[in-house]
């Protein structure tokens, strides 16, 4: 791409990786490992749920016309009837209800033949030692049952495809006796990180050195997405050696490059796609941090996305693009990126003329409204003005600054308390 070309725009960019990134693979799995993943068949429930007429609480099974009056009021004076049994979850009556008779039943348990209502045990008394009991208010007809298949039908379909699965799905699924779903596979996503000047974490940085981050934090990022990451380290500012990362890499389903895409005599990363057949659909975006921001294909289909080597501006980059990827990778509509307006307790900046994000820490008053405090914050190299960040101030370019009482836009990019 020509260097004067025009920079993209976010939402622009975000439209060119879900047009040129498709749903995955598929696989079976046993639904304990089905735990945050895609389905990509529907779930049918095959029996009748509940699968037979159940109550809904403690009490007795009983004839509701033996505890009402004509006029649908409690009998008067309470009714005393015979207990004739007790059933408890699990077990089935040994014998049917009939007039003037209570069976005790737990919650849960089947309601016996010939009973119609269950009235509460707090609302009744035993009477003659244990062997009567006396109602104390009236149950109308169907009263605390819940009929056979009123929670769903058999052979009905009970999660969709494109359902995420959480907790909640796992319990939907087991009650619906599916022990195997078809997921969308996890993608893997290879990690690779360029810069002569970086070392690993444990190593006390010397002269123009710095420490690795960016590994660290895409590989979170990924793992956080639900995704498989694969580090292979960092490569020295080398075309030969880029070039032969990167072809490794793409044995992945994405590929994620920090450094080397900018405008600089070592920035090879760029040139190496283009040599190897990749299309680049984004090469430059108009924001702050993360101008230097690439997204290609290659022929075979796999997304590649080389995100600056600055921590933040790579961060950044992944919020706004990757993970709309590896959302789609895993058959999933990417979450929008939603804006909320808030109020500013703080200053923030002009943004000039690209698109600013600013980090923050934002949260929902007792009133229902956000409200924003900007971070101190040095610029993109900055990991520690993120530290407590949940969210983006988001200003438009040719913007002007933005005061504390100020209504902006944020992007909430973390679950933090």
């Amino acid at each position: 791409m020509s260097p004067d070309r025009p920079l993209q725009d976010v939402s622009q960019a975000v439209e060119l990786v879900r047009r040129h990134v498709q749903p995955g693979a598929t696989v079976e799995v046993g639904l304990s490992d089905a735990l945050f993943r895609t389905l990509a068949e529907p779930v049918f429930c095959d029996v009748d749920y509940p699968p037979f007429t159940r109550s809904l609480l403690d009490g007795y099974a009983v004839q509701a016309s033996d505890v009402v009056s004509a006029d649908g009021a409690p009998a008067s004076p309470a009714a005393v009837l015979d207990v004739v049994g007790q059933i408890a979850a699990g077990a089935v009556a040994a014998g049917e209800v009939g007039p003037g008779q209570a069976m005790q039943i737990n919650t849960g348990a089947p309601i016996p033949p010939g009973a119609d209502a269950v009235v509460p045990v707090e609302d009744t008394q035993p009477a003659d030692d244990g062997r009567a009991v006396r109602v104390l208010r009236g149950a109308q007809k169907g009263e605390s049952i819940t009929a056979r298949g009123t929670y769903v039908t058999a052979g009905r379909e009970v999660l969709l495809p494109g359902t995420w699965i959480s907790p909640l799905e796992i319990g939907v699924a087991a009650t619906a006796g599916a022990t195997r779903v078809r997921v969308y596979r996890r993608p893997t996503v290879a990690i690779v990180v360029t810069g002569d000047e970086l070392v690993d974490v444990d190593q006390v940085p010397r002269g123009a050195q710095i420490r690795n981050s960016n590994e660290h934090i895409l590989d979170a990022l990924v793992r956080q997405s639900h995704c498989k990451p694969v580090r292979l380290g960092v490569v020295s500012d080398d075309r030969a050696a880029i070039r032969a990362k990167i072809e490794a890499a793409l044995a992945c389903d994405v590929l994620c490059i920090t450094g080397g895409v900018s405008m600089g005599e070592f920035d090879f990363v760029p040139e190496v796609l283009s040599e190897l057949g990749a299309t680049l659909h984004v090469h430059k975006m108009a924001t702050k941090p993360g101008r230097p921001t690439i997204f290609a294909t290659t022929p075979t289909g796999r997304a590649v996305f080389a995100l600056p080597g600055n921590p933040i501006s790579a961060f950044v980059g992944f919020h706004l693009l990757v993970s709309v990827a590896l959302a789609r990778l895993q058959g999933r509509q990417p979450a929008q990126h939603r804006e909320i307006v808030a109020t500013l307790r703080g200053p923030v900046p002009a943004p000039g003329d690209r698109r600013s994000f600013q980090p923050a820490r934002a949260w929902l008053t007792a009133q229902g409204r956000w409200e924003a405090e900007p971070l101190s914050w040095h610029g993109s190299g900055d990991p520690f003005g993120m530290a407590t960040a949940n969210a983006l101030v988001m200003r438009p370019a040719g913007s002007p600054p933005a005061d504390a009482g100020d209504e902006v836009m944020i992007i909430l990019v973390t679950h933090k308390g």
